[in-house]
């Protein structure tokens, strides 16, 4: 893909390992970079920075809620836009997201071609 930064980063957060598994091949196949994990306890206990790139992450996980994500990482200083993914869609889970400051919302099955034009637009613009 054309003129994507270097270090663009999609991390990934899903409690399915099918579904990481997935998703990163997919993303390496865009050109992309990816650090997964199962839970956003696990994501938030990394060093994770500023940069270029973006959290994808499942909307329903056990443990602490991944719509608190944009706001948690804002008090970190850390400026990633999050893009929700759900294979329990609804219009309240659909605005809980949009409130929480998604800057994506997909349905599982995910297009592929749809997510991955999200993540470019989302890197290029951000």
């Amino acid at each position: 893909m054309a003129n994507k930064p270097e270090s663009a980063m999609v991390y990934i957060i899903d409690d399915e390992y099918s579904v990481r598994r997935a998703l990163s091949r997919l993303m390496h196949a865009a050109g992309l970079g990816t650090k997964t994990f199962s839970n956003v306890d696990e994501f938030e206990a990394d060093a994770v920075e500023s940069g270029s790139g973006c959290v994808v992450a499942d909307v329903h996980m056990p443990g602490s809620s991944p719509l608190g994500l944009p706001s948690r990482l804002a008090e970190r200083g850390v400026d990633l836009p999050v893009i929700y993914i759900t294979g329990r869609d609804s219009d309240q889970t659909r605005e809980r997201a949009r409130a929480a400051g998604a800057v994506g919302y997909f349905r599982k099955p995910i297009d592929d071609q749809a997510l991955i034009d999200a993540i470019n637009w989302v890197i290029h613009s951000h």
